[in-house]
C-alpha cells in the first residue's frame, strides 16, 4: 500500500501537496515530482522518526514496513 494513500484513508491528509509539506517536510510538489516512485527512503525514514516522536507507533510501524520493502528505484 502506498503511504500517501494510507494517510489519506485515515483522514490525515487531503492532498499530495499537504502530505509532502506536512508529513515529509518537503516542497509542496515533492510527491508530484517523484511520480510513481513515491517518497524516497530518506523521506520515509524522516517520516518514521517524526511519527515515533509524536507517539503514533502503529503508523510508524507501517512506514517502517514500507521502507523495508521499498522498490530499488525509489530508494533515493
Amino acid at each position: 500500500m502506498d503511504i500517501y494513500q494510507l494517510f489519506q484513508r485515515r483522514g490525515l491528509t487531503t492532498s499530495q501537496r499537504h502530505f509532502s509539506s506536512e508529513f515529509l517536510n518537503k516542497a509542496d510538489n515533492y510527491l508530484c515530482l517523484r511520480g510513481r516512485r513515491g517518497p524516497s527512503s530518506d523521506a520515509l525514514i524522516e517520516l518514521f522518526q517524526k511519527l515515533v516522536r509524536e507517539g503514533r507507533l502503529m503508523l510508524a510501524a507501517r512506514v517502517a514496513w514500507a521502507v523495508l520493502w521499498l522498490k530499488p528505484e525509489a530508494r533515493r
